[in-house]
């Protein structure tokens, strides 16, 4: 059980500030920052519903309680150092920059002069002039430099931060995002004041907002480990955007030495510069689990790693230690980050993890990380197309049990990881896939109403019909170069409109690729009106495969019987497309 020194109520102005023991947010613990727009959106509605509350002179109105901090504040340490509320700490600083940028630029002396004040007493300042700056907020490694240039780092000469850091990972996006979005927020509350007297006192009733009125309770520990309990407790509802922050943090409490706390960051240095997006990491730290011992779901990934890996670490001796785990990890980083960004160095192969992506595939990605740690990515493209042949079969235009399938390929990137062939796992998942009959009579019925996935089949039959055709000329999966039309419209004219609309309209035989961007106007016209569109296309899925057949024109209607033909027509190509056989030659 967690020791707890005390709890304590303190304002953000008792938490960061001159004359406060600086707070640091250690290299072995704590996440980066990782408020998205959402999050600041709803910390901002929350400040300005206390302020007007605080303005109206209410009692009750007067502190707001944002949440616990939890530090750890050992009787020998000068300062804090935190390892829960990072985010709300971090944000009410930068909302503390946005302030004093704000005062500065209305030139007037007075709001200058409490400018220089809001940097010197809570963000940072020089004792002396050749003295270091001295930084009341401190992150981690891997924002503390971009933080400090584009935030804390002020020149009370020029009213500017350097900002010369170059955004380089996900996390200073999103600093730089939630700068940009409080201020634009501050300026239009300003805006809709009259006079400069107004502005300058809605910035200053802001300031002692948050100085004053923002109230934390400020848990402290001992020691990190006690620290960490806490954090897990207080995270254990969370959401899942803690799991790699609670991995990290577990990773380092284990570590036996410096050099493994050094491998563990290095590790987590990889996951920062490898992927674009935060939601990514998450991914892949589920996606790595997965490759390794199968299916785990993203609510209890944690608490399977931290038990999984204690039992591992704490064997004496020990086998499997921390450094050999981050190192793992570490190389499973770059090869997933080549996956998701088509970056294998192999054309046929990106080409195919394209279409992965464009599927929304995910449930292949541990199978393939598993064959790449011992497989060239070209030795894996019988794998792949038998992969995608699996998941178009079964889930895509089948609409089976998709839980079912994520079984059975985790499973096997498991037994592939242990050893198993490629040419074996391929076979196997072959075997998986449902036969030409069933895979005939689904496409012959099947509905896609969602966009991506019926780009996606009729873009490969387009490309199917133009290599039969001689035509090398690539058609892009992705929106913007070609959409998805209702050849009969999403939103006909209510005398053509069918009784049974609904189970008509996205029907594959009823959906056709049209080149550029969708023209709503000309898609809910009768065919007449819209014919020369698919018989002068060059898309050959609009112009040769029996369109005219869904229009009656001695009766001036829709015909529904046109739908079914064509997409009997579809179906037979799609068995060449998503065979079920396979070939090692």
């Amino acid at each position: 059980m967690a020791i707890i020194k005390q709890a304590a109520r303190q304002t953000l102005g008792q938490l960061i500030g001159a004359n406060n023991p600086i707070v640091t947010v250690p290299d072995d613990s704590q996440r980066q920052y990782s408020w998205t727009k959402k999050e600041v959106d709803v910390y901002w509605a929350d400040i300005e519903k206390f302020k007007e509350g605080r303005d109206s002179g209410k009692e009750s109105s007067s502190e707001y309680f944002i949440g616990p901090v939890v530090t750890i504040t050992a009787d020998t340490a000068a300062g804090r150092a935190l390892l829960d509320g990072q985010q709300r700490l971090t944000t009410s600083t930068i909302l503390l920059a946005v302030i004093r940028d704000t005062l500065w630029q209305t030139n007037a002396p007075e709001a200058k002069l409490s400018a220089n004040n809001i940097q010197r007493d809570y963000i940072a300042r020089k004792s002396g002039r050749k003295d270091p700056m001295e930084y009341f907020l401190v992150l981690s490694l891997f924002d503390r430099d971009f933080f400090r240039d584009y935030i804390q780092t002020w020149s009370e000469i020029s009213g500017e931060c350097a900002r010369t850091e170059a955004a380089t990972r996900p996390s200073h996006h999103l600093i730089r995002d939630a700068y940009s979005n409080l201020h634009s927020k501050v300026q239009s509350r300003l805006q809709s004041l009259v006079d400069d007297e107004d502005r300058l006192d809605y910035l200053d009733s802001l300031r002692e907002c948050l100085i004053y009125g923002l109230v934390f309770v400020e848990i402290q520990t001992p020691s990190s480990s006690d620290a960490n309990e806490v954090f897990e407790t207080i995270n254990s509802r969370g959401k899942d955007l803690s799991t790699v922050d609670l991995v990290r943090n577990f990773l380092m409490e284990k570590s036996r030495g410096t050099y493994e706390k050094e491998r563990v960051n290095n590790a987590w240095r990889s996951l920062l510069d490898d992927f674009q997006r935060r939601e990514d990491i998450e991914k892949f730290l589920r996606h790595f689990w997965v490759s390794k011992h199968g299916d785990v779901k993203s609510h209890s990934l944690y608490v399977t790693i931290r038990k999984s890996l204690t039992d591992h670490f704490d064997q004496r001796p020990q086998v499997y230690g921390v450094g050999k785990f981050s190192a793992e990890l570490e190389n499973a980083a770059s090869r997933y980050a080549e996956l998701i960004s088509l970056n294998t160095g192999d054309s046929d192969f990106d080409s195919l993890l394209g279409e992965v992506k464009a599927l929304s595939a995910d449930a292949l990605y541990p199978i393939l990380l598993s064959a790449s740690e011992r497989y060239e990515y070209h030795e894996m493209l019988v794998l792949l197309q038998t992969s995608l042949s699996y998941y178009v079969r079964w889930t895509v235009v089948g609409t089976r049990e998709s839980t079912l399938l994520e079984e059975k390929l985790f499973s096997l990137a498991k037994e592939l990881a242990r050893g198993d062939s490629l040419e074996e796992a391929t076979r196997r998942v072959a075997g998986w896939i449902p036969d030409d009959e069933a895979f005939f009579a689904a496409f012959k019925e099947a509905s896609i109403p969602k966009q991506a996935q019926s780009r996606y089949l009729l873009t490969k039959l387009e490309s199917h019909m133009r290599a039969g055709e001689g035509i090398h000329e690539e058609v892009a999966l992705h929106a913007g170069k070609v959409h998805v039309e209702n050849i009969y419209p999403a939103k006909p004219e209510l005398r053509l409109k069918s009784e049974d609309h609904e189970s008509w309209v996205n029907r594959l035989g009823n959906l056709t690729l049209v080149p550029g961007k969708r023209n709503q106007v000309v898609s809910c016209r009768p065919f007449p009106e819209k014919s020369h569109i698919y018989n002068d296309s060059t898309m050959l899925i609009s112009s040769r495969t029996q369109i005219s057949a869904l229009w009656n024109s001695a009766e001036a209607n829709w015909r529904m019987a046109g739908i079914v033909e064509r997409q009997e027509i579809l179906a037979k190509m799609a068995l060449e497309v998503w065979p079920s056989s396979i070939s090692f030659d």
